[in-house]
């Protein structure tokens, strides 16, 4: 266990739980169907919102991955991420 303080052990947890809710709605958007009947601007928006909520996604679970390492005294990699966010790394595929 690491040699954090419980107050921030248990910021960390709930900072967790507001990331978990998030993420989800996230998907949620990223999910939805674009309408096919939207103008051509409207659709090339629609397409770029989706992208956005996809990459906070990712940004959700890079950050859940690292919260992790830290409640559990892990160590971790800062310049590596699970998506390729390191420096000239490969991206990892999630099975």
């Amino acid at each position: 266990m690491s040699n954090i303080s419980k107050d921030l052990k248990k910021k960390y947890q709930q900072l967790v739980k507001a990331g978990d809710k998030a993420f989800k709605l996230l998907l949620e958007q990223v999910e939805k169907p674009i309408d096919e009947e939207l103008s051509d601007d409207k659709a090339r928006n629609a397409m770029k919102a989706k992208r956005e909520c996809f990459m906070n996604a990712q940004t959700i679970l890079d950050e859940h991955r690292k919260i992790e390492a830290i409640l559990t005294g892990d160590e971790i990699d800062e310049d590596d991420s699970e998506f390729g966010g390191g420096h000239g790394k490969t991206r990892k595929m999630i099975t």
